[in-house]
């Protein structure tokens, strides 16, 4: 049985990058596959220069984005991929930093025996094999939790190549 997690910023990863006019660590507004058309190729963000150097290899503020390492790792397993470039300048030095818009399907992929609070979010989050299929990257179409899911395919491929302030948390699956 395939083994998935959620993919999520790490906050606690000190010096990080900031935009100008955007919050890395604040509301983020979730694309998927289905909005393609609707998004620019490319998009150029101004780094704020009072922030501070280490950069990332995924943000998930204003929109997921992913570092040109991470979107090749990805993209060797998951078909279909959509990825629109999204360039981080850094006027006052002089250069500029080369991220990826990641644009993930939706897939209904909880499964029916997942515990859930009385507000409706989960307790214990159950995905099923059969209704994830052969997807190794997606976005949860039937859960509150609005995180990346990779498979341990590509959670193994980052980690070989040291990624940076990336963390994975595993999710139950029958």
């Amino acid at each position: 049985m395939n083994r998935y997690f959620f993919m999520d910023q790490d906050n606690a990863l000190m010096d990080v990058i900031g935009l100008r006019d955007f919050d890395i660590n604040g509301k983020r507004h979730i694309f998927t596959w289905e909005d393609t058309d609707r998004i620019n190729d490319i998009t150029s963000l101004y780094l704020d220069e009072t922030k501070g150097e280490c950069a990332p290899d995924f943000i998930k503020s204003p929109v997921y984005m992913v570092s040109e390492m991470a979107k090749k790792v990805i993209d060797m397993y998951e078909d279909d991929m959509v990825f629109k470039k999204i360039v981080l300048i850094h006027k006052e030095e002089e250069r500029q930093l080369t991220y990826f818009h990641l644009l993930l399907k939706e897939i209904e992929a909880v499964d029916g025996s997942s515990e859930y609070y009385p507000n409706g979010m989960e307790k214990r989050l159950l995905l099923s094999q059969e209704k994830i299929g052969d997807h190794k990257a997606f976005l949860l179409a039937d859960s509150r939790v609005r995180l990346p899911v990779v498979s341990l395919d590509i959670v193994e491929s980052l980690l070989r190549r040291h990624v940076m302030g990336i963390t994975f948390r595993e999710i139950e699956v029958i």
